[in-house]
């Protein structure tokens, strides 16, 4: 995507939150052939003694917070050759200088859908990255803050990412509408094909892989492979996404209690999909519920039985 597009997309959510951010922060993209991260528009914080970053600012991969958010989510193929080529030069005591450490925080990452730098670039700094992702699940950019470590403590910084989440889930909303560009356009494999219907059918159940597989008389390792080669993600990563888009659609549309809508998506409780929802949503359900309504959506009224 070009960086010109991404910016104008971007723009208006970040000065959306700018009233909220207690640093500076913007957003940064990839730069696989020179292995930096590099800054292409910030907005300072409202400190007198708050970071400023030119346009252009390139920073480390292993360090920076926006930079492992975007390895973090590259596909396999391309964050291993990345890696190869990666030397973890140790800048401060807590940088980390070893690749199986780095693929461990990268897994980390992923799991909890934000990068932190805990002064492992510059000592007295403190940093978080959320990643930008396409339609197909590839970082397409990042958002980022920085800012002096004593005020920028765990609970501040955490408060700042989530307000990173919110403007990047919009910003990927609206990357999600955009035509996509010309392209030849590829046949799926039949057994991608019968996998991708099954995945929405059974939203609010467990399903069995291996048996997709069977049904589709493959093995279940083609079936996975041939998966994310052509849908650029995971059979457990895209029914997992199916389940939190009903989760949004429900809590959105519906009255049904967060208990309900758990019950009802295949979640194990509504302990387990709070968690879950607000690590990789940005916001707790209730919470999501509340700002869906502010936003005029519909709702629906359904008892727990519909």
């Amino acid at each position: 995507m070009r960086h010109d597009t991404l910016k104008a997309i971007a723009i208006p959510y970040l000065l959306a939150i700018q009233s909220r951010m207690t640093e500076t922060f913007g957003l940064a993209v990839l730069d696989e052939r020179r292995l930096k991260n590099r800054v292409i528009f910030s907005i300072r914080g409202p400190d007198y003694s708050c970071f400023s970053f030119k346009d252009g600012t390139e920073t480390p991969l292993h360090t920076s917070a926006p930079g492992k958010a975007l390895v973090a989510y590259l596909p396999d193929k391309r964050r291993g050759a990345l890696l190869d080529r990666l030397s973890f030069e140790r800048l401060t005591p807590n940088t980390i200088t070893d690749r199986a450490a780095f693929e461990k925080r990268l897994a980390l990452i992923r799991r909890e859908g934000y990068a932190t730098d805990l002064a492992e670039e510059l000592t007295c700094c403190h940093c978080g990255g959320v990643a930008l992702l396409d339609p197909n699940g590839n970082p397409v950019g990042a958002l980022w803050l920085s800012g002096i470590d004593k005020r920028l403590r765990e609970k501040t910084l955490i408060a700042n990412i989530r307000h990173l989440q919110w403007a990047a889930r919009h910003i990927e909303r609206d990357l999600a509408k955009r035509p996509d560009p010309p392209r030849t356009v590829k046949a799926r494999s039949p057994c991608v094909t019968a996998a991708l219907a099954a995945l929405r059918k059974e939203i609010g159940q467990s399903v069995d892989y291996a048996a997709l597989a069977r049904a589709s008389r493959v093995s279940y390792s083609t079936l996975r492979t041939l998966f994310r080669k052509e849908t650029g993600t995971s059979l457990g990563r895209h029914h997992l996404t199916l389940r939190l888009e009903e989760v949004q659609r429900l809590l959105t549309h519906s009255s049904l209690s967060v208990t309900a809508i758990a019950e009802r998506t295949g979640f194990c409780d509504q302990k387990h999909l709070s968690a879950l929802f607000k690590r990789k949503v940005g916001a707790s359900p209730l919470a999501y519920r509340k700002r869906s309504a502010s936003d005029g959506a519909p709702r629906i009224l359904q008892s727990p039985n519909t």
